[in-house]
């Protein structure tokens, strides 16, 4: 075996592990965005207790303990505690998505990177078949 068919087989060889671990990648990819649910969730209650508390804000003082009775609130106080503590999960959850992102970008920079060098593996494989089918032919010829 020449040393260009040696040199072939093992950047197929290559190619072919390159593919298994482009295929892992992508299923990793694929998986469900788990971050992202705490974030919108979050973002949901503290914009619900932003408005009741910016309206509770508006009241006249009388009326106030009404409305944090509805929203079952004891007082501004425990309302004002309530934001504060759902405004650090939202932090939390805003970091989590974050890395999430930065997790899967890297894995789409990998996925990139292992495709392009696929995509070049099988072009060099396949001008170097032509290129042995060619030379075989031309040897058969009288």
């Amino acid at each position: 075996m020449k040393f260009s068919q040696r040199a072939t087989l093992s950047i197929l060889t290559i190619a072919v592990l390159t593919s298994t671990a482009t295929i892992g990648l992508a299923g990793l990819q694929l998986q469900p965005q788990r971050a992202a649910v705490g974030v919108v969730i979050d973002t949901a209650i503290v914009s619900e207790l932003t408005g009741v508390s910016d309206a509770i804000r508006d009241m006249p003082p009388a009326l106030r303990s009404g409305a944090l009775a509805r929203h079952d609130v004891g007082s501004e106080q425990a309302l004002a505690q309530s934001l504060a503590a759902q405004r650090a999960n939202l932090a939390v959850a805003e970091r989590e998505r974050v890395e999430e992102i930065a997790v899967r970008d890297k894995r789409a920079i990998w996925l990139i990177g292992l495709a392009v060098f696929n995509t070049f593996v099988m072009a060099v494989c396949a001008i170097s078949l032509f290129d042995a089918y060619g030379t075989k032919r031309r040897h058969a010829r009288p």
